[in-house]
């Protein structure tokens, strides 16, 4: 199991609080685990969704007003964080 953050998520983590930083982990750990254990992406549980448009291919986690933007291959059990952001600039 690997996670991959791109520059842009990395720069909205070094910026957040230690709060925001702690839920965005434990969410990322639950996706894993969850990834890993049943090879299945936890839509209900951890509030995700598909993308459309744009961003067809791509996945979103809400955490508040907190998204997080990432692709999940089961297969070979990576998932890429491209963005993290505040709901309405994320999505920019």
């Amino acid at each position: 199991m690997s996670i991959k953050f791109r520059k842009e998520a990395s720069k909205f983590l070094d910026k957040a609080s230690f709060e925001d930083v702690t839920r965005i982990g434990n969410k990322i750990n639950q996706l894993l685990i969850s990834i890993e254990e049943e090879k299945t992406i936890p839509f209900t549980e951890l509030n995700i969704k598909k993308m459309r448009g744009n961003w067809e291919g791509f996945y979103r986690i809400r955490i508040g007003k907190i998204r997080i933007v990432f692709t999940a291959d089961i297969d070979s059990t990576e998932v890429v964080v491209y963005t993290i952001g505040v709901r309405g600039d994320v999505y920019k």
